[in-house]
């Protein structure tokens, strides 16, 4: 467990984050840290977010939307709806988990993405890439850095 200091520090930087529009980069040494830094990214969602997730195979994509669920009081078991496309899960918020894993980059633009996004919840979408490029909501890019580390970049594009 992370000590409580650092904790509010990552907490106190993720909200001026979203205050100044900019980049955050975290490095995250193991899974836990990447669930930690998405539970205090979790702390300043509202309702009608959509957060775009990219990043290859075993980046730790779904590792992040657990900690974001963890974050938002789901007590549901999170895995990676792959084969469903779509999972909703109910805590604090409902959150809509969109995986376009299985679907090529066509499919994946023909898909009514907009029919997933909730007005009052989170919307989710792992392989945010095979869709159009954000514009708004917050994109999270992660990047390996080695078979645990983790290079995270959080960019808040909300008004």
């Amino acid at each position: 467990m992370m000590p409580t200091f650092v904790c509010t520090a990552l907490w106190r930087y993720i909200i001026g984050m979203r205050r100044e529009r900019k980049n955050s980069r975290f490095l995250s040494e193991n899974p836990e840290k990447t669930r930690e830094i998405a539970r205090e990214l979790a702390g300043s969602l509202r309702p009608g977010d959509v957060l775009y997730l990219y990043g290859e195979l075993g980046s730790g994509k779904t590792v992040f939307v657990k900690g974001l669920c963890e974050g938002l009081a789901v007590e549901e078991n999170v895995t990676s709806p792959s084969f469903v496309i779509a999972t909703e899960y109910h805590g604090r918020y409902t959150i809509a988990h969109v995986d376009l894993y299985r679907l090529d980059g066509t499919a994946a633009r023909n898909l009514p993405i907009e029919e997933y996004m909730l007005a009052s919840g989170i919307t989710v979408i792992e392989w945010a890439d095979r869709i159009s490029r954000a514009t708004s909501g917050i994109v999270v890019r992660i990047d390996i850095v080695n078979h645990q580390k983790r290079a995270i970049e959080i960019e808040d594009l909300r008004d």
